[in-house]
């Protein structure tokens, strides 16, 4: 006879394989619950993302003296001193102490008094037209 859980053949009654069932779909539907969850925080992710890049600009430093040039991406927000400290980076090329940070260009002007500006704000107040700079190394004289 039937223990009212298991058939004659040790099978699983129909009560214990529709709440196996139950409890399956209760499941999946909250998974996907967590699905769309998951979806959203990476959409939103995504959109941080596309802010902050469109506030990234190529920039390109000379290093006058020695000839070399290099271009990368910074923020918008990053300090004049910091563009030029990565710049130093990115040409393997040692700080001097002497060294000026200027702007590109043919007729280059000093940003030392300005390195704690952002690229934006130096750029707003008119102090670089661009993001092409220089670095020039005093050399000794005679």
């Amino acid at each position: 006879m039937s223990d009212g859980m298991h058939g004659k053949d040790g099978s699983k009654s129909l009560e214990q394989i529709i709440e196996k069932l139950e409890h399956a779909e209760t499941r999946l539907a909250q998974l996907r619950l967590e699905e769309g969850e998951a979806e959203r925080e990476i959409q939103e992710a995504l959109d941080e993302l596309k802010a902050f890049e469109h506030h990234v600009v190529e920039v390109h430093v000379v290093h006058v003296n020695e000839v070399e040039k290099t271009s990368f991406k910074a923020h918008i927000e990053a300090t004049l001193q910091a563009v030029w400290d990565k710049a130093y980076g990115k040409l393997e090329i040692p700080h001097q102490p002497k060294d000026v940070f200027q702007t590109g260009g043919e007729h280059p002007k000093s940003l030392m008094s300005h390195l704690s500006l952002s690229l934006k704000e130096a750029k707003d107040t008119g102090i670089i037209e661009n993001y092409h700079f220089g670095i020039a190394s005093e050399t000794g004289g005679a």
